[in-house]
């Protein structure tokens, strides 16, 4: 099975604002086509994310877990497509962490000459 990061984007909208209209504003949809594409996801995966009431939403268990690893492989995803668009433009960076004795000003002359 291949991993939606569309429908999985919208879950954790809805999971994080437990609210089908405010999540479908918040990623400026339409909320009928929010419920479909969660109601699909759910059918793929083979299992319910939410319990729907008719005020609010709430994660099942399996919900907790997706969401819990939709955090993660949201940010890691967001991560590398910035990477990736760094390298593409020419961008490199540099992260330097500082510690007592260490001497880092010509690792730093050597990478700005590059």
């Amino acid at each position: 099975m291949d991993l939606d990061l569309r429908k999985l984007r919208y879950f954790v909208a809805v999971a994080e604002h437990q609210h089908f209209g405010r999540a479908a504003r918040a990623l400026f949809i339409a909320q009928p086509v929010l419920s479909r594409q969660i109601r699909a996801f759910e059918q793929e995966l083979g299992c319910r994310l939410l319990t729907r009431t008719t005020r609010s939403v709430e994660l099942t268990s399996a919900g907790r877990q997706l969401f819990d690893e939709a955090r993660t492989i949201t940010t890691v995803v967001s991560a590398a497509l910035r990477r990736v668009h760094e390298a593409a433009r020419g961008e490199q960076r540099l992260i330097v962490a500082f510690s007592t004795g260490l001497h880092v000003s010509e690792a730093i002359r050597t990478f700005t000459a590059s």
